[in-house]
């Protein structure tokens, strides 16, 4: 300022000039500091003043929370199934001379199952719990054919001798009476 001398200076510095100014340079710097280390505490709030009205959306966590407090929600709806996987890659040739797999038609009569099938054509029942399976090609004889029960098939099939298929197949019969094919029957000549 000009023209202010030490002798001027002070006769303006009085009692109520530095206790203003010492006040206002507390209330500045150590003010906020002790607003700080007073802030209230969870225990000092009354149950049923804060409501979610009070509470910043997004601001708290479950990990906030103590363990078991949080309940879950109901189970979402099921997403839209994932992009199909790549095929497998295709199996070495087997040794049999020829397998299949027998199922029924629409009229339930029973037939092989083209993708699951090599060498065996043609089978028919020519009586209940009886199939005649037609010989595949290079078989001409009645050699030991593997019947095992697959796809939901029940009951015990068997080989046994051709008697009502005549000398060009194999006859399979359920040994435990049932006289129908409820699923599927899978076969192979060695």
């Amino acid at each position: 300022m000009k023209g202010l001398t030490p002798r001027r200076l002070g006769r303006r510095l009085t009692y109520a000039n530095i206790v203003a100014t010492l006040a206002l340079v507390i209330a500045v710097s150590g003010g906020t500091a002790f607003a700080a280390s007073q802030l209230i505490k969870g225990k000092q709030i009354a149950k049923g003043t804060i409501t979610g009205a009070n509470i910043k959306k997004g601001s708290l966590s479950s990990s906030l929370f103590k363990k078991g407090t949080l309940k879950a929600g109901p189970r979402g709806a099921q997403g839209p199934a994932g992009p199909a996987g790549a095929a497998g890659a295709t199996g070495a040739a087997g040794s049999a001379i020829a397998y299949g797999v027998i199922g029924k038609n629409g009229n339930g009569n029973p037939t092989f199952e083209a993708p699951l099938t090599k060498g065996f054509k043609t089978v028919y029942s020519p009586s209940p719990g009886v199939l005649c399976i037609a010989y595949p090609a290079g078989v001409t004889t009645n050699v030991p054919l593997s019947v095992n029960e697959a796809g939901g098939e029940t009951g015990d099939w068997q080989q046994y001798s051709p008697g009502q298929c005549g000398g060009s197949g194999y006859e399979v019969a359920n040994a435990s009476g049932s006289t129908a094919l409820s699923g599927q029957l899978s076969i192979s000549v060695p």
